[in-house]
């Protein structure tokens, strides 16, 4: 079965998405973060996204960066991948279910992603939640792995289940896969399910831990203003 991606992003859906970036920047501005523009040790090819941060960032770039892009892509598209099997509100049914998560495979040694160069992420004001939420207290590049407090990593799981929930209609995928289908790269071939593409769902619970429950309930109140 194949899935159609719509190609225009409406006004309020372009505000949604900037606000939920906002959103979470303010709602992590406590939490220390070392990671900033210039490092990329933890940008793999590797990121997941929605079909609408997809069209937010197409529109963002305008016609040169969506050009550029497609260069790039093209150039070094990732033939090794992350492949999701579930998106975020598919893992919360299993869990609120009690069902088995399936396994996945997903190797940061595959690659980086194909839109860094020279160190530098191309798409960096834009990037996709997926590429926000990677954050460590720490610098990686002298510890070696990735310092994350407890209630931040429920904090990116809220916003994950939120994103998927406003583009419920959509799809998810690796972003490679999501841009090729996109824009339409050369010899990418048709976009299915096989190709990566998940049909995204609507939240049914939200994987809070209950030790959390209370530091979130303001950051809730806010997130249901936006869907």
């Amino acid at each position: 079965m194949g899935f159609c991606m719509e190609s225009v992003i409406s006004s309020q859906e372009i505000e949604k998405i900037k606000k939920i970036y906002q959103l979470y920047e303010e709602a992590l501005a406590d939490t220390c973060v070392v990671c900033k523009e210039g490092c990329f040790d933890c940008c793999t090819c590797n990121v997941i996204v929605t079909s609408l941060e997809v069209r937010f960032l197409v529109f963002s770039l305008g016609s040169r960066g969506e050009a550029d892009m497609k260069q790039r892509l093209e150039k070094n598209f990732p033939r090794k991948r992350y492949i999701p099997e579930m998106t975020t509100n598919k893992f919360a049914s299993f869990c609120m279910s009690g069902q088995d998560i399936p396994e996945e495979e997903n190797n940061p040694d595959w690659g980086k992603c194909p839109l860094v160069e020279a160190g530098r992420c191309t798409i960096y004001p834009v990037r996709p939640f997926g590429c926000r939420s990677m954050m460590s207290q720490v610098d990686c590049r002298e510890t070696g792995f990735a310092q994350v407090p407890p209630l931040a990593l429920t904090i990116t799981n809220i916003f994950l289940q939120y994103i998927e929930h406003l583009d419920h209609q959509g799809v998810s995928g690796n972003l490679s896969d999501m841009l090729g289908h996109y824009l339409k790269l050369e010899n990418f071939g048709k976009f299915e399910k096989k190709q990566g593409c998940i049909e995204n769902m609507k939240m049914k619970m939200l994987l809070i831990p209950p030790e959390h429950r209370a530091a979130v309930t303001p950051l809730l109140k806010q997130m249901a203003a936006l869907t």
